[in-house]
């Protein structure tokens, strides 16, 4: 019978975000920039309007000189807080583009891979542990995983998932790990038996993962699995950026 044990578990606590989420995040976003930037130039616009006004009514109703200034002072002690207020504003405009900007590298990173061994007949027993290469790649968007090493690298930093699974012969053990860098993280496993003809065995897990991070798969020495026909397989992909 075919067992899966995990171990060093780890509870991750996150909210995953949806494409279409992101999507109505970045409308908000993009409608909270036109508005600030009209805000911005009409006031602009009010501001040299209430100066030029302020000068017509002391030319046409003849007031002097004194109170021309005073009036004049008041407007450009206004002016001061508005421009103040604006450059807030700006900032605020200039976060909020940048948002959308991340929102965008965000959903145009897509990362998936799955890839299955095609070796005839059984790949080991070896005398140490071996890194299985799965030489047949079905689908390997971002290029994130390595035919030739077996190994994928994280491009970006977020949440995966991976999938491992094999199937093999009952009457040989059977023992793969999943890897990142040099920690194990889950595994799956068959005990050798005399009554058992084949078996199917795998395990899957959420992981967090940095940029650079390596995740494989390990075939434990004196273990075997079946190579051909596609029922060795090692998949994954970038579920949410973090």
């Amino acid at each position: 019978m075919a067992q899966g044990t995990v171990y060093k578990s780890q509870t991750f606590s996150c909210s995953v975000p949806q494409t279409d989420i992101e999507k109505e995040e970045e409308k908000i976003i993009l409608q909270q920039v036109i508005i600030l930037d009209i805000c911005i130039n009409f006031t602009m616009k009010m501001l040299a309007v209430s100066v030029l006004v302020v000068a017509m009514m002391a030319l046409t109703h003849g007031a002097d000189s004194c109170d021309f200034l005073k009036e004049f002072g008041a407007m450009k002690e206004k002016q001061r807080v508005m421009e103040t207020r604006l450059t807030d504003s700006e900032t605020k405009l200039k976060e909020s583009e940048n948002q959308i900007l991340e929102l965008k590298k965000k959903e145009r990173t897509v990362v998936v891979f799955s890839a299955a061994t095609d070796q005839r007949g059984t790949i080991g027993p070896f005398r140490t542990d071996t890194t299985l290469v799965y030489k047949v790649v079905k689908s390997n968007i971002g290029n994130a995983y390595s035919q030739s090493t077996g190994t994928f690298i994280a491009p970006v930093p977020g949440i995966y998932y991976f999938t491992l699974f094999y199937h093999a012969g009952g009457s040989r053990p059977a023992y793969l790990t999943l890897m990142k860098n040099n920690e194990v993280v889950v595994t799956t496993s068959d005990h050798a038996t005399s009554h058992d003809g084949a078996d199917n065995g795998g395990n899957a897990v959420f992981l967090q993962l940095k940029q650079g991070d390596c995740v494989y798969v390990r075939l434990r020495a004196n273990t075997h699995v079946w190579g051909s026909n596609f029922g060795t397989t090692f998949s994954g992909f970038l579920v949410s950026q973090v």
